[in-house]
């Protein structure tokens, strides 16, 4: 007798391609949440009064910045645009015909220097902690911190440039503005902070690259 004629038969189980792995992998990681926007709570920033998109859009930056900041690497331009068009279909009512809103968002997350979650405060108490830089090893302690928090908001802004509020940073070293003002001329001098773009008066401060 032949057992063997007798055992069904058994067919391996298909193996998935690389291609339909590599798609399936992309799929995740284009809806790692619900709406495929990454994480991010575009709703909070929707629009429900005319003349107020520049301020929100600006919060929606911050807030995909600091998704960003957590995820450890940035998203994609699919979830960039997903994000903005769940905003946009959102706030339409309030928005302006024939303007491009996508490009300012994406102008928008070019110029955020402190992503949600992140505040001048919270880099001003890590600052303390830091060992002073060999090139203000020569001046005022509170000199040496301020240069302390550059390089701290430097790391969180990455290769963009920082924006030094000096009314806020007054606040924080209780000191007047013209101080910081001085300050900051000096660590210029010291070869702490260059120039990359000056101030516009009543419209937005000056930024700086900290150098190492």
């Amino acid at each position: 007798m032949k057992l063997a004629d007798s055992w069904p038969l058994v067919v391996p189980a298909a193996v998935p391609s690389g291609h339909l792995y590599d798609e399936s992998e992309e799929y995740d990681e284009l809806d790692e949440s619900k709406d495929g926007c990454g994480g991010v709570e575009w709703g909070c920033y929707v629009l429900n009064k005319s003349r107020t998109s520049y301020t929100m859009l600006l919060e929606l930056a911050r807030d995909v910045k600091g998704v960003e900041k957590k995820r450890g690497k940035q998203l994609t331009v699919t979830q960039y645009k997903r994000i903005f068009t769940k905003w946009e279909n959102a706030s339409r009512p309030f928005l302006r015909p024939h303007t491009d809103y996508f490009a300012k968002f994406l102008a928008k997350l070019n110029i955020v220097t402190m992503p949600k979650g992140e505040t001048l405060r919270t880099a001003f108490e890590r600052a303390k902690g830091r060992r002073p830089l060999p090139k203000v090893l020569l001046v005022s302690k509170e000199l040496q911190l301020l240069a302390s928090l550059c390089q701290e908001l430097q790391e969180m802004a990455g290769d963009q440039p920082i924006m030094l509020c000096q009314t806020h940073i007054a606040k924080l070293f209780a000191v007047s503005q013209q101080t910081i003002s001085e300050w900051i001329r000096a660590l210029k001098t010291l070869g702490v902070l260059r120039l990359a773009e000056a101030a516009i008066k009543k419209a937005r401060a000056a930024r700086y690259y900290f150098i190492e």
